[in-house]
């Protein structure tokens, strides 16, 4: 799969030379204060970093990069992966990002997320995207609503603990997309 361009970031699939960058901030509170895991260890990191080169290798999509095209400087991840939602029909794809804190507030996640969305739809053919966050993380669900995105039902996270989905369907993404919305 090609890299994704906007205006702003290079979004790159996952490589080997992002392993440390995954460890790093991973293991920053600010970051992971919303993740139902907490803090992650280098071992757990490296396993998820491992993981998401499988992914790539398997599926031809995943977790990328996400790279200031103005200096090179990488900014954190943004991601697609299968998901289960059985009320929406197949395929169903799941998107998630973070951002390191030195780029928060520069509408970052909102510009890598977009792209990944579209990505999503065309050319992987999902059905509906979701997106999942712990009430507590308000920027979060402003940015599944800047997507298009809007609230389905509560769940429990990877890690049991309770989190809110967001979805959009193909047509609805439709529709955005045509400026019906």
């Amino acid at each position: 799969m090609r890299e994704l361009l906007t205006p702003r970031l290079a979004l790159v699939p996952w490589e080997q030379r992002f392993q440390e960058d995954l460890v790093r901030l991973s293991g920053d509170e600010r970051v992971m204060r919303f993740i139902g895991s907490g803090l992650w260890s280098r071992d757990y990191a490296l396993r998820r970093h491992e993981s998401a080169l499988e992914q790539w290798a398997d599926r031809g999509f995943g977790m990328r990069a996400v790279i200031d095209r103005d200096g090179g400087a990488f900014l954190g991840p943004v991601s697609l992966g299968d998901a289960q939602a059985s009320e929406l029909a197949p395929p169903v794809l799941e998107i998630g990002w973070w951002v390191a804190p030195s780029a928060w507030g520069r509408g970052i996640a909102t510009e890598a997320a977009a792209a990944v969305r579209d990505e999503a739809f065309t050319p992987l053919g999902a059905s509906s995207l979701v997106a999942c966050f712990h009430s507590a993380n308000a920027a979060s669900e402003r940015i599944m609503a800047k997507l298009g995105m809007s609230f389905r039902d509560e769940v429990s996270d990877r890690y049991g603990r309770p989190a809110r989905r967001y979805a959009l369907t193909r047509a609805e993404w439709a529709a955005l997309s045509s400026g019906r919305c």
